[in-house]
């Protein structure tokens, strides 16, 4: 099979990223107040059968989204002209992310797995996912900020793409001060950022199918010379 196809296959991984987090936290319904320790009992009580499956498809995610990075990696090294210094600082960017997403879902899963055994001291725990969780922002800020100035600087994606990015990149930075406040207003950021985190995910994953690196995409012909250009 040409490489131009499995890239497009890898491509897909974003797709299921999105599918499966979005199934995943469907499942949970609506998060609870971390001010009300009844209500975070009640709520790992009730859901502790979608939290858990959460987790096993947030574990899915992650390596549906590695793949994806794989295709994206690539487009980036030829836009960078081999030199890989955004690509780098993406891919530390999203493992760090996914570090914390994983860790903030574990914490959830144990919880649910032995809620009958810490009863209302459920909130602690819940409070440690949310802070690990808004921790996580500043993968996702530093990655979607890496791809975006380089998809602008040597017009590797649509601008409107690096556009969308920025803004998803922005909501996260405000939902990150949730690590130090638990207050419910960082949550709406949080959401806000993973919506439009995955619409992009989604806009990229559709051009890496299109416009795969190996067929030669519009754009990177001259990426080469434009990143030494503008180094």
């Amino acid at each position: 099979m040409e490489d131009s196809k499995w890239e497009k296959f890898a491509a897909l991984g974003g797709v299921a990223f999105v599918v499966l987090n979005v199934v995943g936290a469907a499942g949970t319904g609506a998060p609870p107040d971390p001010g009300k320790p009844d209500k975070v009992a009640k709520w790992f009580n009730d859901h502790a059968g979608a939290i858990k499956l959460s987790q096993f498809l947030g574990v899915l995610s992650v390596i549906a989204l590695l793949w994806w990075f794989g295709s994206l990696w690539r487009k980036m090294a030829i836009a960078e002209g081999g030199r890989h210094r955004l690509s780098i600082v993406a891919a530390l960017g999203l493992v760090f992310s996914g570090t914390m997403f994983m860790a903030a879902n574990a914490t959830l899963s144990a919880t649910a797995l032995r809620v009958d055994d810490v009863g209302n001291g459920a909130t602690i725990f819940y409070t440690l996912s949310n802070v690990l969780l808004a921790s996580a922002g500043a993968g996702i800020v530093t990655f979607l900020a890496a791809v975006s100035v380089l998809a602008l600087r040597a017009n590797m994606l649509p601008s409107w793409m690096s556009y969308l990015g920025m803004l998803s990149a922005a909501l996260f930075l405000v939902a990150s001060i949730g690590s130090a406040n638990d207050s419910t207003a960082f949550t709406l950021f949080g959401f806000l950022g993973f919506i439009t985190w995955c619409l992009w995910t989604l806009s990229v994953s559709f051009e890496l199918w299109k416009h795969p690196a190996s067929a030669g995409a519009p754009g990177t012909a001259n990426t080469t010379a434009t990143a030494s250009a503008t180094a």
